[in-house]
């Protein structure tokens, strides 16, 4: 089977990293982030890209800006749940108001 090019190879890490999005897997998107920097690194050590290296760089960098805004809305998603578990932890503020009780606090 022959090598994929560059271009080929970013093409299938954009892929990769599309349909992890589209599924919202966050653990295939880390996967792909990876692949992603490791390949990056291997085209920074070879000989100057191609345009259709750049090209597919490019829309690679697109989508994974988009990846990025998407990882960061939802740690604020996860950020605000875990806010209102805390906030709103109802069985945690009855145990100790039967603990004050008990402990002859009337409040």
């Amino acid at each position: 089977m022959p090598l994929a090019s560059d271009a080929q190879r970013l093409q299938q890490l954009h892929e990769q990293l599309q349909q992890a999005l589209q599924r919202a897997d966050w653990q295939a998107i880390a996967m792909v982030d990876g692949a992603i920097a490791q390949f990056l690194r291997a085209l920074a050590e070879g000989e100057q890209p191609d345009q259709a290296t750049l090209a597919a760089r490019a829309l690679l960098k697109q989508l994974h800006d988009q990846a990025r805004v998407a990882c960061a809305e939802e740690c604020e998603r996860l950020r605000q749940l875990l806010v209102n578990h805390l906030e709103y932890a109802e069985g945690r503020a009855a145990y100790q108001r039967v603990e004050l009780f008990q402990a002859g606090d009337p409040r």
